[in-house]
């Protein structure tokens, strides 16, 4: 008689189920996984690195995930009252016993009204944050002492790596940020002024990332060049600024500070489209820069002719842009509105784009195009707006048949 029996998932390790539960999100593993059968069930009870990302879960979801998955297996939080999930934060502190979030690692409160912020924060452990995100929707002031003092308290913890702050610029002034912070990874989401941004560097010598996502005319036009003596932020690894209105002299004054760049992302900008200018700057103040990300976008009142597109884009066809670097670049200009020109790297480093299908657009580019490329071209774009007078299909199939993995 033959002895072999059957395989069975019960004989695998338990540690072995809970890797496999790492990689996949929380709803899978309570609606699809726990009710196959009670040996599962044992398994997810006993799981304690639940991600739960609560943004655009349904209410009746919600409520089941609150009531299965104990506050003590959880790492990582997001909640959010935005349009789908208006009331969310309110729910789950009525629903959760915030102080058994003993292993909370990350937290992202998004449209967070303050007395709400300040509620959690009070009773959750923020010694071992690791990651936290903040977006105010509604301020109370007399709440102001008790948020700067939270705030404070989560930029103090020594396990502290990410920030991403969504608030006033006057709050992020009332925020003290504490000597030999360990913050590695900043971002803003709202305006920030010249002397906060230097306070945080200062005080922030691990501080390697930085992401301004709002205008950042304030910090760039109130830098004085020069300093005596400089203040150069060395630690400053990566630097990305979204928003720019300001011209090439200024944002060159401000970019001084920052000499051991790796990786540099400008989004808008003036008189930014000197290939030559942006080569000699690089070279000389920015030796160690290895990937420039940018997406300029011009406007005069002068139209532009195929002849000015082509002096602009001769100027990053030299050995630096294309074999030392391999910076590949494109200028766009619509014909029908020729008063605008747009000059980006590849991919473009935009996530949101506007196509108009009745454009005329020209485009040149540093690097020989093919159609086999557009898909890379587009790999960071997951929104697009397309402005239709009347059905295209063979138009836009062959101008935009390439953006597939674009999320709608």
């Amino acid at each position: 008689m033959s002895n072999n029996t059957i395989p069975s998932m019960e004989a695998l390790p338990v540690e072995l189920l809970h890797r496999i539960f790492d990689n996949l999100d929380a709803q899978t593993i309570v609606f699809s996984v726990r009710p196959v059968c009670r040996f599962l069930r044992s398994v997810v009870e006993t799981y304690d690195r639940h991600i739960l990302d609560l943004k655009l879960i349904s209410k009746l979801n919600f409520y089941a995930i609150c009531r299965l998955i104990h506050p003590q297996n959880v790492i990582s939080l997001i909640l959010s009252n935005d349009e789908l999930t208006s009331n969310q934060i309110d729910l789950f502190i009525s629903l959760v016993r915030l102080r058994q979030l003993t292993r909370l690692r990350s937290l992202a409160l998004l449209n967070i009204d303050e007395l709400q912020l300040n509620v959690i924060l009070k009773r959750i452990n923020l010694t071992i944050l690791t990651f936290f995100s903040c977006t105010i929707r509604k301020y109370d002031d007399r709440r102001r002492k008790t948020t700067n003092g939270l705030l404070t308290s989560i930029i103090a913890q020594s396990s502290l790596e990410k920030i991403e702050f969504d608030i006033k610029s006057e709050r992020m002034l009332q925020i003290s940020w504490p000597i030999n912070c360990t913050i590695q990874y900043l971002t803003i989401n709202g305006s920030i002024t010249t002397d906060n941004l230097f306070t945080i560097l200062q005080c922030s010598s691990y501080l390697h990332t930085i992401i301004l996502k709002e205008s950042c005319n304030k910090i760039i036009n109130n830098i004085i060049v020069p300093f005596s003596p400089p203040q150069y932020f060395r630690q400053l690894r990566s630097l990305t600024m979204e928003k720019l209105d300001v011209t090439i002299d200024k944002l060159e004054s401000f970019l001084l500070l920052t000499p051991s760049l790796v990786y540099l992302k400008l989004i808008a900008g003036k008189n930014m489209l000197d290939g030559k200018r942006w080569e000699q700057f690089i070279e000389i103040n920015l030796p160690h820069l290895d990937k420039f990300e940018f997406y300029f976008v011009e406007c005069s009142s002068i139209k532009k002719t195929e002849a000015d597109l082509e002096l602009i884009i001769a100027s990053f066809r030299t050995p630096f842009w294309i074999e030392h670097k391999k910076w590949f670049v494109i200028c766009d200009c619509d014909m029908n509105f020729s008063n605008t020109i747009y000059l980006y790297s590849l991919p473009i480093c935009k996530s949101f784009l506007i196509y108009e299908v009745k454009s005329q657009k020209l485009s040149l580019s540093n690097y020989n195009t093919t159609r086999d490329n557009h898909r890379s071209i587009m790999s960071n774009v997951n929104s697009l707006q397309l402005f239709l007078e009347k059905p295209l299909p063979d138009h836009v199939q062959e101008k935009v048949c390439y953006l597939t993995g674009v999320m709608y």
